[in-house]
């Protein structure tokens, strides 16, 4: 795509879309990318870039209270994270979006592979598809122009919300999705921080703050908010997707509920968009738990 005279890779969209803000800077100056500039064309692969980027918010809120609370940066260069790795000091072409995501960017025109460096000893889950991969390995990947190499590490939980929308306040209401990637021993876990995403409420309590745990093939929610904090919601958790499951289970007990939830075999979704690899995932869909509550998920 040609503006003025420079021409920017596609992959940029999908990588602008891992990040909070989606833009681009050249000549000095910087250019907000929407939908309504049809004449630079892509549109497509813009709005897919940004669905990707609501789809994610929740887990980029949620890092953003880390950065507040901590002064831990959102998006970490690898040697954040795998200090021990050597292989990451000089790695500058990829990053992390908190522990749980890594993005390989593509910055040079007319790319359809790279050259992707994944650290650690434990797997990485593709997102677009699921496929794992060991980690310590340089793997070459694909990276069409609709998007670019990105990967959720094992161990790690993420929560999103799969509805589009014309904006992030009418996500309010929607429901979670918990994208749960299993490591070696099967376990993984995540937290979650909601508040009311406008206002200075929080500082006197008015938020949630949840953590969530998979180990012995039980999911639980657990409250990590101080016992004065007040905010309740009436969302829902609608699909937990376990990558990584050894185990062929056919149901789930959702307690204290004393329920059965459903368990489905299929491609990896991600908001509207369904994967087009044959590795199948296990999901639970519609647990039927609130996000604001204690409860436990035992898959059978």
């Amino acid at each position: 795509m040609l503006v003025g005279s420079l021409e920017i890779p596609s992959q940029n969209y999908w990588l602008g879309g891992t990040k909070s803000v989606l833009t681009i800077h050249f000549s000095g100056v910087m250019l907000i990318m929407t939908p309504k500039d049809e004449s630079l064309g892509c549109l497509e692969l813009m709005r897919d870039a940004i669905h990707t980027r609501y789809t994610l918010l929740p887990y980029f809120y949620t890092l953003f209270r880390e950065a507040n609370v901590t002064g831990v940066p959102v998006v970490r260069p690898l040697w954040m994270e795998f200090p021990q790795d050597e292989a990451t000091f000089s790695n500058d072409e990829a990053f992390m979006v908190g522990n749980a995501l890594l993005v390989q960017g593509v910055y040079t025109k007319g790319t359809t592979h790279a050259a992707v460096y994944l650290p650690g000893k434990a797997s990485w889950y593709d997102l677009r598809n699921g496929k794992t991969y060991v980690g310590g390995k340089t793997y070459k990947m694909d990276a069409p122009e609709e998007s670019i190499p990105a990967f959720q590490r094992a161990g790690t939980i993420i929560p999103r919300k799969d509805r589009f929308r014309r904006s992030s306040s009418q996500m309010d209401n929607d429901p979670y999705t918990l994208v749960v990637a299993l490591n070696s021993t099967q376990e993984a876990d995540g937290e979650l921080y909601i508040d009311d995403g406008k206002s200075f409420e929080f500082k006197r309590g008015s938020y949630i703050h949840r953590s969530f745990l998979f180990s012995n093939g039980v999911l639980t929610s657990t409250n990590l908010a101080p016992s004065q904090a007040r905010l309740s919601s009436q969302c829902s958790i609608d699909r937990i997707i376990l990558l990584g499951h050894t185990s062929g289970p056919k149901s789930a007990l959702v307690e204290p509920l004393n329920q059965k939830a459903e368990i489905e075999m299929g491609p990896l979704r991600m908001g509207g968009l369904v994967a087009s690899s044959g590795t199948k995932v296990l999901t639970i869909r519609k647990p039927g738990v609130r996000v604001d509550q204690d409860w436990t998920v035992k898959v059978l």
